[in-house]
């Protein structure tokens, strides 16, 4: 009898290793804060960043240490910076770049590096490698917070 590998059934998908280690972190960003609903802006604020702090170390965590990606993602943790993602403005794309070795362009290949972490350090190939495992990783923690908000609204 063959049993269906999918994120319900599979508790070595990303999916579930991230949910379970965001539930934990909620759980204990709660009962260690015994926090109120927040009242002021300042309050909503810290609240906020604790929250993001706890889904991109679930994240980086339920990776392990093979990415690049989660190993730079934990250590900027690690390191307690304020800001783990600066907001990006939008640029296009630069006209005329004459670099065969991609179709990116070097403005967007510098823009790439900025946005996945530790992409500064990575040649061209493991940089597109570790950003497509990056984007599957995003993508399952959105779905996985949608879940949980779908839950917790009803």
């Amino acid at each position: 009898m063959k049993i269906a590998k999918n994120s319900h059934t599979n508790p070595t998908s990303i999916k579930t290793r991230f949910a379970l280690r965001f539930l934990r972190a909620i759980d204990n960003l709660n009962n260690n804060n015994n926090i109120s609903p927040p009242l002021n802006s300042a309050d909503r604020r810290k609240r906020f960043r604790a929250i993001r702090t706890a889904a991109y170390a679930s994240m980086a965590s339920a990776v392990g240490p093979n990415k690049a990606w989660s190993r730079a993602m934990l250590r900027k943790i690690r390191n307690r910076t304020k800001e783990m993602i600066k907001p990006r403005t939008r640029r296009g794309a630069v006209r005329g770049s004459t670099n065969p070795r991609n179709e990116l362009g070097l403005g967007q290949e510098k823009e790439l590096r900025e946005l996945v972490p530790g992409g500064e350090a990575m040649d061209f190939r493991r940089l597109l490698n570790e950003t497509g495992h990056y984007i599957q990783c995003l993508r399952a923690q959105v779905q996985v917070m949608r879940k949980i908000l779908h839950y917790s609204s009803t």
